[in-house]
């Protein structure tokens, strides 16, 4: 699938072919934005340790950073492009097992921005589980 400024609506990422919502989407970009240290429109492993590790968390940090990569990036790579972060979000929002509302998520976004620790969503993906062993058992 050829990417584009709207991944999600070209149907990019499996079934998810929903809009996020401009007020989801603004927040969901924002907390890229903010992860994204370097500007270079990827959010690094060490990145997101060093947002988390020098906010709130402390030393903590770090295993928000990982529970976050252990959801989000797809391809194990310890990089998450807006695309994969984007398809994140909108299988969050769209998961009609675990269905969040908008406000929940923008709460939520607004709260990590802060630098409150990332949370396991419920949305089919675990923070716990190692990439290689969920693409095996999966």
């Amino acid at each position: 699938c050829p990417f584009t400024s709207d991944p999600i609506s070209m149907g990019c990422f499996g079934s998810t072919n929903k809009h996020l919502p401009d007020e989801v989407q603004e927040r969901v970009k924002a907390l890229f934005d903010k992860l994204d240290d370097n500007n270079d429109g990827k959010i690094q492993l060490s990145e997101a340790e060093k947002f988390w590790s020098e906010g709130k968390l402390g030393k903590f940090g770090k295993m928000s950073a990982r529970a976050m990569f252990s959801e989000v990036d797809d391809d194990a790579n310890k990089s998450i492009t807006y695309a994969e972060w984007l398809a994140f979000w909108a299988n969050v929002r769209n998961n009609p097992e675990h269905k969040y509302t908008d406000e929940e998520i923008c709460d939520e976004l607004k709260a990590m921005a802060e630098g409150d620790a990332w949370r396991d969503w419920d949305d089919g993906r675990s923070t716990t589980l190692n990439k290689k062993k969920q693409h095996v058992a999966g």
